[in-house]
């Protein structure tokens, strides 16, 4: 069939190419290829939808677990362009009821990476970034940076809490989701403004934050309370209801800022609450939101630069007196010291990432006093060690600052971009 006249009497929609009426009189052709649908031809009937926009689109998913595996179904469907996935468990036998993406050959692979791999099996056409570890020392803020939405589908109150501030940081919306039996709920954030995730914890939430670390910020071991049971069914309600969200979000539409969304599993009841910032949340306490500040792109990389090239990039930009400031990042042990029995250990790690069992000292048993610093001016001796050795993910973020002027830089280790993103064009 070479092509046939079809007289077009009216476009539907309000833009794209198919709301163009043709400015030439009398009939157009159209060739049997201009009638194939292809994967995405249902989606574009939605008069506002833009596959373009969801193509070119990147979301983090953090969690790849029941909820995770809900909103990457959802999203390879819909055809978001780019995924960066962050998990650090293994598959178990008990996810396999609720978990759609896993089967029963993968119990013990890791979860993201099987996730990732499931995702692009849906659809070829989406990228899905595997990062496997724990997303406090693994995600970097420059992943964040380039987000168009952070999907929170995490089960613990600790990595949702370092995630909310990597969003506030960055200033990127967020949408966390949680399950409870046969409920649950949606909180959608929009940082620096309104609330944040820290703005809702109740003190018993709080409570639990601190004791995952104790006060000399060595990590304690997880309770064995076990986990929240949760059905399937939920989950996919949930994660549906994130997903949504996120595409009217990178549609440019209306989204609920600040809100508390869910349902009651057992009566059938949805809800909608609107949350409020609490005087008494520490990230609005203490926290830079860096949005809109200059970023310096550098071709630094967390695993084969080092400290002294880091602070060689710093002082190009602020001076010679140049330092790195971690004020509002984390903390680097670099040492370990029993007082009482005069013993000291070589150690380099992250605060909250070395454990207490493995900081006991070897002769009265007690967790061994780190040694803490959160700014380096390269006299520490570990000028030739890599930013991964010192705890510093790919792609993040750094602060340098000139403490006698008050100048300040922001220093990006974009040397890692290929890791999640195509290399910029003449790179």
């Amino acid at each position: 069939m070479a092509g046939f006249e079809i007289r077009v009497k009216a476009a539907r929609g309000d833009g794209g190419e198919a709301a163009r009426a043709p400015t030439q009189d009398g009939p157009i052709q159209i060739s049997k290829e201009d009638l194939l649908e292809d994967r995405y031809h249902r989606l574009r009937l939605i008069h506002w939808w833009d596959q373009e926009r969801l193509r070119d689109a990147t979301v983090v998913v953090a969690g790849a677990g029941a909820l995770g595996n809900e909103a990457l179904k959802n999203l390879a469907l819909l055809g978001a362009g780019r995924l960066v996935v962050c998990d650090m468990d293994t598959i178990e036998t008990s996810n396999l009821t609720r978990s759609v993406l896993f089967r029963q050959r993968d119990v013990g692979r890791s979860k993201v990476e099987v996730a990732v791999e499931r995702t692009m099996d849906i659809n070829p056409d989406v990228r899905a970034v595997a990062v496997e570890g724990d997303l406090r020392y693994a995600l970097g803020l420059g992943v964040i940076r380039r987000a168009d939405v952070v999907l929170s589908c995490l089960d613990n109150i600790a990595a949702r809490v370092y995630l909310s501030r990597h969003c506030y940081r960055m200033g990127k919306p967020s949408i966390d989701a949680g399950l409870d039996h046969l409920n649950g709920d949606v909180y959608t954030f929009a940082p620096p403004e309104g609330p944040c995730y820290e703005c809702r914890l109740k003190e018993p939430d709080r409570k639990e934050f601190r004791r995952r670390q104790s006060c000399l910020k060595l990590s304690r071991a997880e309770s064995s309370l076990g986990k929240v049971p949760t059905a399937p069914t939920i989950a996919a309600i949930t994660a549906g209801m994130q997903v949504q969200i996120a595409v009217r979000l990178i549609h440019g539409l209306p989204v609920p800022a600040g809100r508390r969304l869910g349902l009651y599993g057992l009566s059938d009841v949805f809800f909608d609450i609107a949350l409020g910032v609490n005087e008494d949340c520490p990230a609005h306490g203490w926290l830079d939101c860096l949005a809109g500040r200059e970023v310096i792109e550098t071709p630094l990389r967390a695993d084969r630069s080092t400290l002294d090239d880091l602070l060689a990039v710093i002082r190009e930009h602020v001076g010679v007196e140049g330092v790195l400031s971690l004020d509002d990042d984390r903390e680097v042990i670099v040492g370990l010291r029993c007082a009482p029995c005069s013993v000291e250990r070589s150690v380099l790690a992250l605060a909250g990432a070395l454990s207490e069992d493995d900081a006991r000292c070897a002769g009265c048993g007690e967790p061994m006093a780190p040694d803490l610093r959160s700014r380096f001016d390269g006299s520490e001796g570990l000028g030739d060690r890599t930013l991964a050795e010192l705890g510093f993910p790919p792609l993040h973020i750094l602060r340098g600052r000139n403490e006698a002027t008050d100048r300040e830089v922001l220093i990006e280790l974009t040397g890692d971009l290929p890791l999640y993103f195509e290399a910029p064009e003449g790179a």
